[in-house]
């Protein structure tokens, strides 16, 4: 029988070997795990995989994510994205880099409507990096704005990674939405800062509009109407769950609906529209659980093997500071994030860390929060990062993906920074979850 180290190194090494081949990630995930238990099992062991699948299937709240893409995808293709960012251009003013700043604003907005990072990246990279660019913006900073903008969907809530990560960990899922709060506008702040500090050393960067183009006070203000329904659409959402009106599967589905009442009010709700929206749904939910069952098999394969139950003897038996510890673990994410799925990271890691995490006596719900915003580096850190993909596919002409890789740099280091503040100050993520919950 072969020992819990040599399962360890021959798993993963054949994972990275079949990744290196160019195979999609849940092809490398589902057939290393089940070869696993078909090697060191028999036939029997398909079982495991029958199983992963009814624990997808039967938890309810899984079933909030396609309800919470749904709601993206309508706000999407409805076009309020873009009545946001036109009233947010009028707003601009004459200050330098407030375009960009503004966008940041969008961003941070969208996220709380829509969830999902790509619909954000790809409603902004058609709407907001053309307007950047036509005032006379680097191009790299415009499309590092977007990319980094639309990230923040994994840590302003509704959140698709804190409703997963959820079913993982065992942690609340309104815990984990307040305790994204906090760190998500602190990192749209550290956003706006770093856009104006380029703005005020390098002028030509990020440009004012120019004067001609600001409109009356009355056209600005009347345009205003356009942010209530998404914002009323937002309090709605969190408002169910953080006065425990609903639970998040139903204030899921009151987002969905809601959404649907959004685009009707705005005259857009369409057919057309609907199909495209449901087809989008249907493709990244259906994405999302393949590699879920995947990563499951491989998961319930390793831990059953015993190794999951070696790691965590081995890590909390060593002599070293816990903090330490998480910093290794946080590090792990961050390399595995530049070439894996995020979905992917955290149904195969999870399993492994949540127990050490809990052996060092973290809070999981903590703990959470710098996966998620790990995860926000990984999709825009190169080369595999899927916003930066995202932004190629919609980029004006003239936008090379060394622009994109470019633009990103900075965005990274300020997530970074974050990271670092939030494992040396958990308050900042624990405060506002325990005022709301523990009453």
């Amino acid at each position: 029988m072969m020992s819990a180290y040599e399962i360890t190194a021959l798993m993963f090494l054949s994972m990275l070997v079949l990744m290196g081949t160019g195979l999609p990630i849940v092809y490398c995930l589902g057939s290393v795990g089940t070869l696993a238990a078909l090697f060191l099992w028999g036939g029997g062991a398909m079982d495991i995989a029958y199983f992963a699948t009814l624990d997808l299937m039967n938890n309810i709240i899984l079933s909030a994510v396609p309800l919470f893409i749904f709601m993206g995808f309508i706000l999407h293709e409805s076009k309020i994205a873009k009545d946001m960012f036109d009233t947010m251009y009028m707003w601009s003013g004459r200050v330098r880099g407030a375009l960009g700043m503004g966008t940041i604003i969008i961003c941070a907005v969208m996220a709380a409507m829509l969830g999902v990072s790509s619909a954000t990246v790809l409603s902004m990279g058609v709407i907001a990096v053309p307007a950047m660019l036509q005032k006379k913006y680097n191009k790299s900073l415009a499309v590092g704005i977007v990319q980094a903008g639309g990230a923040l969907g994994f840590l302003i809530p509704p959140s698709m990674m804190m409703v997963m990560y959820s079913f993982i960990s065992g942690a609340s899922v309104g815990k984990l939405f307040a305790a994204g709060i906090i760190p998500g506008l602190m990192l749209a702040v550290m956003y706006i800062v770093y856009i104006g500090i380029v703005a005020l050393i390098k002028p030509d960067f990020a440009p004012a509009i120019p004067k001609e183009e600001i409109l009356p006070l009355n056209v600005r203000l009347k345009a205003l109407k356009t942010l209530i329904l998404p914002m009323g659409l937002i309090f709605s959402i969190l408002g169910c769950i953080f006065f425990g009106i609903t639970s998040p599967t139903e204030a899921a589905a009151v987002g969905a609906a809601g959404s649907l009442v959004c685009a009707a009010a705005q005259k857009r709700l369409t057919v057309d529209m609907l199909k495209k929206a449901c087809k989008q749904t249907f493709a990244i939910s259906g994405f999302a659980g393949y590699i879920i069952i995947a990563a499951l098999m491989f998961s319930k394969v390793y831990s059953g093997l015993g190794a999951t139950a070696m790691i965590k003897s081995l890590v909390l038996g060593l002599d070293a500071n816990p903090f330490v510890i998480i910093l290794v673990i946080q590090l792990s994410f961050f390399i595995l994030g530049m070439f894996m799925d995020d979905i992917a990271i955290m149904f195969m890691c999870m399993p492994i860390y949540i127990p050490i995490i809990l052996g060092l006596g973290y809070d999981p719900v903590w703990f959470g929060i710098l996966f998620v915003v790990n995860m926000q580096m990984a999709y825009i850190t190169p080369p595999y990062g899927l916003n930066l993909f995202y932004m190629k596919a919609v980029a004006p002409e003239g936008v090379t993906l060394k622009d994109i890789y470019w633009g990103a740099v900075p965005f990274i280091a300020i997530q970074a920074l974050l990271l670092l503040i939030l494992m040396l100050f958990p308050g900042l993520v624990t405060w506002l979850p325990n005022v709301i919950f523990n009453k």
